[in-house]
């Protein structure tokens, strides 16, 4: 990887319930004030609402702008709708909603990247390689980057087939489940994206939302996701690293650590109320000598 390779770190969201007792303070309780909140924090979020509401647009992407334009350098990556991914249908009010969202943000020059999230039962077929096809020609015209689940993508043929059609792959962190794709190093283009769910398997397993991303990495993990941002292409200018293990708002403490680990100081500032919930995270935080150190004391376990 370049030393010019930026870094950009945020999580799955912003909204959820669970960040208003280990994230935000009691004086923040819009949502714009929780997103130019989160943006003094955090330098990119990934929006998850547009994955379930197809009246999102570009008054709302207008709205967003507005409530970070103190952080001169922030991205949001959209996730697009479930019609999109989940059903495959391209002729609907949610793509015209979500192409005129897309561009508002890309002329605002606030658009990091486009989410194509498909599920597991989303299996290398000739059928779906040809529905990919068919919405990166639609997304042309924006970054578009998919997250495939179920491990029969990882072929041979699938860098091939991603750089023909000019979209990029997610390099999702999951579960190590059998059927469940593994981490696949490789990009295309210039830009990165990162997502990581946590390693709860028991929670996947029983297909439990909140038990799925109820994770917390620990230390040693943090070591080897940093090793892997490390790695990446030296062509890779841009790299989106988004924490989605948003269970009991754990997603707000890895990402914080990472942002530490990625740091050459490894000293963050951090949020009081992050503190509060996450006392561990003082380790890694900002003091006026400047000493804190990077890690502090032994490995914790995962959990």
């Amino acid at each position: 990887m370049q030393e010019t390779t930026r870094h950009f770190v945020g999580i799955g969201g912003w909204e959820h319930d669970i960040l208003n007792s280990c994230f935000y303070p009691g004086s923040v309780t819009t949502s714009s004030q929780k997103l130019a909140y989160y943006a003094r924090w955090f330098n990119t979020v990934e929006v998850r609402s547009t994955f379930w509401d197809d009246t999102l647009n570009a008054d709302d992407a207008r709205e967003w702008v507005n409530a970070v334009q103190e952080r001169k350098e922030f991205f949001f990556n959209v996730k697009l709708h479930s019609t999109l991914t989940h059903r495959h249908s391209l002729g609907t009010l949610a793509l015209c909603n979500m192409e005129a969202l897309l561009e508002s943000l890309h002329e605002h020059g606030r658009l990091g990247a486009v989410l194509a999230q498909f599920p597991y039962s989303f299996t290398n077929t000739g059928a779906n390689r040809q529905y990919l096809e068919r919405l990166a020609i639609r997304l042309a015209a924006f970054p578009l980057h998919i997250e495939l689940r179920h491990a029969s993508w990882d072929y041979p043929g699938l860098h091939a087939l991603l750089c023909d059609l000019k979209i990029a792959p997610v390099n999702v962190d999951l579960p190590r489940i059998r059927q469940l794709i593994p981490y696949l190093p490789r990009t295309t283009g210039n830009q990165a994206y990162l997502r990581l769910h946590g390693r709860n398997e028991k929670g996947w397993l029983l297909n439990s939302f909140d038990g799925r991303y109820d994770y917390l990495y620990n230390n040693r993990e943090m070591l080897e996701i940093r090793r892997r941002i490390f790695a990446l292409p030296q062509n890779c200018s841009r790299a989106f690293i988004l924490w989605n293990n948003t269970t009991n708002g754990k997603a707000v403490a890895n990402a914080l650590q990472c942002m530490a680990v990625l740091k050459t100081n490894g000293a963050i500032p951090a949020p009081p109320e992050a503190l509060q919930a996450f006392p561990w995270l003082r380790d890694f935080t900002r003091t006026p000598s400047g000493d804190t150190p990077l890690f502090g004391g032994e490995f914790r376990e995962a959990m």
